[in-house]
């Protein structure tokens, strides 16, 4: 999914300004850090994964009050972006509201409302992949779209999911609550907001952008058989969604 951080869309700049916050917060600059998690909420609603992050490595700050104090400028300069909408289009909320365009609809269940629905995709593409059906459907895509398809992006989906959540777990083991939870929040998020026919639409795009899932991988890779096994699954995926980038197919 690295082809996203040269496409027109927010992830290189997302990422950008997470790991800024995370700089200047492990070095107790906290003033700095809500300045860029601010910004961060800006680029997407997801960012909101940082604050809770970023709070726990304030707390362990020899002054925690003022370090958290510093923080909430955060979620005053995303304030901005609610305001400014009320008095251009009416509706403050109108960010949440464009979800439904992705047929995204809140879970009741929250994240595990989008694990079940992606685990449902997922069997769905197994047998859809083994029947070999161009035509009979064992997954509600959309309409004109080769059900071999769905199947193929409800399974990709779902496996960058469990590779994620792996990871996530590697992730807070070795470097500590702060990045863990700033891997889980961000996968929880947009599982709570599954799509209706794509449950887990996008989630490899949106992992690329949790970096502490990154930092788990290389900490695995340090082995050359894990690192050369890690080079030529993804440089072989690169390839296959950059052709498909190329030949304006869906991607992620």
């Amino acid at each position: 999914m690295a082809l996203f951080l040269q496409a027109v869309y927010s992830e290189s700049l997302y990422l950008l300004l997470c790991l800024g916050a995370f700089f200047f917060a492990e070095r107790a600059r906290f003033l700095s850090a809500g300045l860029l998690a601010g910004l961060a909420l800006l680029t997407r609603p997801a960012a909101v994964a940082l604050l809770p992050a970023l709070a726990i490595l304030a707390w362990r700050s020899p002054n925690p009050r003022l370090a958290l104090a510093r923080l909430a400028v955060a979620p005053a300069i995303f304030a901005a972006y609610p305001l400014l909408l009320w008095q251009q289009r009416g509706d403050p909320w109108e960010f949440l509201h464009a979800q439904g365009i992705w047929s995204r609809e809140l879970s009741p269940f929250g994240p595990l409302g989008g694990i079940w629905n992606g685990l449902r995709a997922a069997w769905a593409g197994v047998q859809q992949l083994a029947s070999g059906s161009h035509t009979h459907a064992y997954w509600p895509g959309v309409d004109g779209t080769d059900p071999l398809r769905v199947a193929a992006v409800n399974l990709e989906c779902f496996a960058a999911l469990v590779l994620f959540a792996a990871l996530a777990a590697v992730a807070w083991r070795r470097f500590g609550a702060p990045y863990g939870v700033f891997s889980t929040l961000s996968l929880a998020i947009p599982l709570s907001y599954p799509s209706e026919r794509w449950p887990l639409l996008s989630m490899p795009r949106f992992g690329l952008v949790v970096f502490p899932l990154f930092l788990a991988l290389a900490s695995i890779g340090g082995r050359p058989r894990a690192h050369t096994a890690i080079v030529a699954i993804s440089s072989l995926l690169l390839g296959v969604a950059v052709v498909q980038w190329a030949l304006w197919q869906w991607v992620a």
